[in-house]
């Protein structure tokens, strides 16, 4: 059964696939040079007894979207040519023909996003901030 963990490769490894998208670490880098790069984290959550011997984790997953600040009429048009492409990948994973990430989650609920000024390491950026709720996990307790 998949970790929280897992999830979020599997997600990085689809936005990943996404036109114009120059970088997806696993890891969080301290600084970025390839822009346009995504990022995802958990930000909150919570685990619950499911059946026996199992448990159901309902996580709240962060995506940014970093587009470098250098000229804000231009980057702020680059960023929102994802405003569909990022939730349109999201969705089609929970699709009656999607994968579920790799079936490391059993759905999510919904998507709610942010625009505005970013910034990772010492880079000004701009783009978007998603936030995928509920999305649904289940585990063995070990």
């Amino acid at each position: 059964m998949a970790t929280l963990a897992t999830v979020i490769d599997e997600i990085q490894n689809d936005l990943a696939t996404i036109s114009g998208i120059r970088a997806a670490p696993h890891e969080p880098p301290d600084q970025m040079s390839a822009f346009p790069f995504i990022v995802c984290y958990p930000v909150s959550g919570e685990w619950n007894s499911d059946i026996p011997g199992s448990k159901k984790g309902l996580h709240n997953i962060v995506v940014e979207l970093h587009i470098a600040r250098k000229a804000l009429p231009r980057d702020v048009a680059a960023a929102l040519v994802y405003c569909d492409s990022i939730p349109n990948m999201l969705l089609k994973a929970v699709s009656p023909t999607g994968d579920l990430f790799n079936n490391s989650i059993s759905t999510f609920e919904r998507i709610t996003y942010r625009f505005g000024n970013l910034g990772w390491g010492d880079t000004a950026t701009v783009g978007f901030r998603f936030e995928i709720l509920n999305v649904k996990l289940q585990s063995l307790i070990t």
